[in-house]
């Protein structure tokens, strides 16, 4: 089943079944740990309990997710084998890039497809919003309100990029938040799109995937004959490149966190010149902390392994060196 022959036989519709089988049986494997967090460690830190029906629900929403991106996935990997052969890798790649950009390019148009987004209704806040996106020159097409049930992990994003892009709100910081913390917190967010944050973190990402495509095209080439698998074409290739793609991708993470905390570390600079408000950010940062648990000052190695932003302590410091350096400004 390795050539255009093989691509035939087993159809899309056999892949997809196939992959569906393996995401249920990744799913099953996973949900004794979800419902213990969910049963018994998140209780004991948030004020909510959560009952096992919703955890199903849960798990089943996140598979509803996941099984298109990985129907996608396995779709590429057995068309680009079918068409390009040994050099199945490129064009694999460039088509991966290119779904991801375009995911980028209309996430407001997918947002607004998947959640409740309706417009902000607090007119000055928007027009604080407004002003500041085109003081950091970014063209935002409007301010939205993302309606959520206040345990979501968002609280303020802008999705697109050129004209499509959209500043959304979460429900919570919309009702509960003072109009400058959530300034300081849209101009965090604006300077992803003004240091062009989005296209470095798909470029580093789209080179670790290229290494992990290889390095599934090498584990499937050796170790393949000694399993009974014939090719990355085959069907049965799936599972050992799905795990050699893991592999790599988990251990890139450290790369991938240092360039994240680069660029929010810079994102905190910026929103802290934009906003003038010190006070704001830490304000802001410190309802963050609280909300996501976050250890005020984790180790070093945790930070290396794990922390995709600045540790609270951090964003603080730099909080207080902007308020300290400010008016000799």
């Amino acid at each position: 089943m390795a050539d255009v022959a093989g691509w035939a036989t087993p159809g899309p519709f056999a892949l997809v079944v196939f992959i569906l089988e393996l995401l249920c049986v990744w799913e099953l494997a996973a949900l004794p740990a979800a419902i213990y967090f969910a049963r018994r460690v998140r209780p004991d830190y948030l004020r909510d309990a959560v009952s096992v029906e919703e955890v199903l629900i849960s798990q089943l929403q996140a598979a509803a997710v996941v099984l298109p991106a990985a129907v996608l996935a396995g779709v590429t990997v057995r068309a680009s084998v079918a068409f390009a052969g040994a050099l199945w890798l490129i064009p694999a790649t460039c088509v991966l890039f290119a779904v991801v950009a375009g995911v980028l390019r209309f996430a407001p148009v997918i947002v607004n497809l998947v959640a409740d987004v309706r417009p902000l209704a607090r007119p000055e806040l928007a027009r604080r919003l407004d002003a500041l996106a085109s003081r950091a020159r970014v063209t935002v097409s409007g301010v939205g309100e993302w309606a959520t049930s206040g345990e979501e992990s968002v609280t303020a994003l802008v999705t697109g990029v050129g004209r499509h892009t959209r500043v959304l709100l979460s429900s919570e910081i919309v009702r509960h938040w003072a109009d400058d913390e959530v300034v300081v917190v849209v101009a965090h967010e604006l300077a992803h799109h003004v240091y062009r944050d989005i296209w470095r973190t798909v470029a580093l990402d789209v080179g670790i995937l290229l290494a992990a495509l290889v390095s599934a095209d090498a584990a499937v080439r050796y170790a393949g004959p000694f399993i009974g698998v014939a090719g990355p074409g085959d069907l049965a290739a799936l599972p050992l490149m799905a795990c050699a793609v893991l592999v790599i991708w988990l251990s890139s993470a450290p790369l991938r966190f240092a360039q994240s905390r680069r660029q929010e570390r810079r994102a905190d600079v910026f929103a802290l010149a934009m906003t003038d408000g010190a006070e704001a950010f830490g304000s802001a940062i410190r309802r963050l902390g609280a909300r996501h648990l976050a250890e005020e000052r984790p180790s070093a190695l945790t930070r290396w392994l794990s922390y995709r932003h600045p540790s609270v302590a951090e964003r603080l410091a730099l909080a207080e060196a902007y308020r300290r350096i400010k008016p000799a400004r």
